[in-house]
């Protein structure tokens, strides 16, 4: 999320693709739209079931038949081109005509640049046990359960909303950790926006520290814990694996495959005897590999969860 000013833009007609398809795959449109230069364009999936009731009346709130939706808006003579790309593009990711849909429409980017605009598309959601919202929604707004853990997003994030799959699996396992009695520390290893940490804090475990090798994340992780209520409890730094030491009874490395691949030697290492650690952000084609690494360092895998096409694991130190 972010609320600074929009940049200025060519005074040129613009349209605004809205394009719907099945959960997941929504990464992989993103990406492509990015790699042939159509811009950056934003997704957004609904979590029916998961939805936090508001004022809303209840026939605003999306039903379960609602796919992903990824729009990009682009300059209008270039709409043609992403047009006839659209369809080659999805084919190849294996959907059907059926599978997806895309409406067009004219764009005032000068008018959908106002972040009330944002601000009312993006709703809260409910994560095991979690309350997923921003700072811009008043909580009182919110229907909450005698149970319900609030969880606040700080507005200028660059990491995101929370509801990646990857996200959602890491926060149900530091609930259910947390429900079995709190481990007394905690490290987050690629802590980006501190919403597991932040969790993990408001959870009950007493010292959680992070790190993230981006220069935004540290400064975005300890706001968030202070609007949280939670800055006693968390500590956060820029750094990567060879930065964290000691040995932690939970870990939570919610990164790639590739990365957990490769700092698999110091997720060993920093993961102490009879501790757990939580990997994620794992897709189908690479879970063989990143199990053998983990492995490899005397970690044995516990359970494996997965949301679509991504896929969590939880292992524990020999």
């Amino acid at each position: 999320m972010s609320s600074s000013a929009a940049p200025q833009l060519p005074e040129a007609p613009w349209v605004l693709f809205r394009i719907q398809l099945p959960s997941m795959w929504d990464e992989s449109l993103v990406w492509l739209l990015a790699e042939h230069d159509f811009g950056s364009a934003s997704a957004d999936t609904t979590y029916p079931a998961g939805m936090v009731a508001t004022a809303l009346p209840s026939a605003a709130i999306p039903s379960a038949a609602w796919p992903c939706e990824v729009c990009v808006s682009v300059a209008a003579p270039r709409a043609p081109a992403l047009r006839a790309a659209l369809p080659i593009w999805l084919a190849q990711l294996g959907l059907t005509e059926q599978d997806w849909h895309c409406h067009e429409q004219p764009h005032d980017v000068a008018a959908y640049s106002d972040p009330s605009l944002w601000q009312q598309a993006w709703k809260p959601f409910r994560c095991a046990g979690y309350v997923v919202h921003s700072d811009f929604h008043a909580l009182k707004t919110l229907s909450l359960r005698a149970t319900d853990i609030p969880l606040t997003l700080k507005t200028g994030s660059a990491f995101g909303t929370g509801s990646h799959p990857t996200t959602r699996l890491a926060l149900k396992t530091l609930h259910k950790w947390c429900a079995d009695g709190p481990p007394p520390r905690l490290l987050d290893v690629g802590t980006g926006s501190g919403i597991l940490s932040v969790a993990a804090a408001l959870g009950g475990v007493k010292e959680v520290v992070g790190m993230d090798p981006d220069p935004f994340s540290a400064a975005q992780a300890n706001a968030m814990a202070a609007l949280n209520g939670v800055s006693s409890a968390c500590s956060f730094w820029r750094g990567g694996f060879e930065s964290a030491a000691g040995q932690w009874p939970a870990v939570v490395a919610n990164l790639v495959a590739d990365i957990i691949q490769e700092g698999a030697g110091s997720l060993g290492r920093l993961v102490a005897p009879g501790g757990k650690l939580f990997a994620g952000g794992i897709l189908e084609c690479h879970w063989e590999a990143t199990a053998s690494a983990l492995a490899a360092q005397d970690l044995k895998i516990l359970s494996r969860s997965g949301c679509g096409r991504w896929l969590a694991g939880i292992w524990v130190k020999s």
